[in-house]
């Protein structure tokens, strides 16, 4: 099976076959069977995301298609029936980087409409998450305005991938936003 490390998806106005010729020096970027969203293996995510942030700098039309870049440190298959459940093992490893943080879980899901319900399941990804810090003795807090992190879990199809944005990531990189 194919393996990614981020997705990226189109600008609003933008152009799918000009967003993947400008992504392709920098790995394999795959098309996806949703409109928009390409997935991709690249080496050094964050270098990618430095020279995009640099061109944009020169040129303000320099990755005009490209709407956003979500790197992801996790990827599954999934089961629809076992989704809940998978999500919450994928996301034990990132509990300890959650002490004392505040964050919030942003679902994008992508195929499985009425299967998958994204704000039901956020709230029990956060609810979940802040139990296992609270059991931890190192309590965290749900912040939707201005958090430390944002746990993005993004659905392709069957697959899943799930990204640790903290604040300077998001702050320094406009194309590292939640939809």
């Amino acid at each position: 099976m194919w393996t990614f490390n981020v997705v990226a998806t189109m600008a609003h106005a933008g152009r799918y076959r000009h967003m993947l010729e400008d992504l392709a020096p920098f790995g394999e970027f795959r098309r996806t069977e949703f409109l928009g969203v390409a997935l991709g293996q690249v080496a050094e995510p964050l270098a990618m995301l430095e020279t995009i942030r640099r061109e944009r700098e020169k040129k303000f039309y320099a990755f005009q298609d490209l709407g956003r870049i979500i790197p992801l440190e996790q990827v599954f298959s999934f089961q629809v029936e076992e989704f809940f459940i998978q999500v919450r093992e994928h996301l034990a490893p990132f509990v300890a980087r959650l002490a004392h943080q505040s964050f919030y879980v942003r679902l994008e899901r992508r195929g499985h409409k009425g299967e998958i319900l994204s704000p039901e399941i956020e709230r029990d990804l956060d609810d979940f998450l802040l139990a296992q810090l609270k059991a931890n003795g190192t309590p965290g807090r749900i912040d939707f305005d201005n958090p430390d992190l944002i746990l993005a879990v993004e659905t392709v199809g069957d697959r899943c991938g799930i990204g640790l944005l903290n604040r300077e990531l998001r702050e320094r990189y406009e194309v590292v936003r939640v939809g």
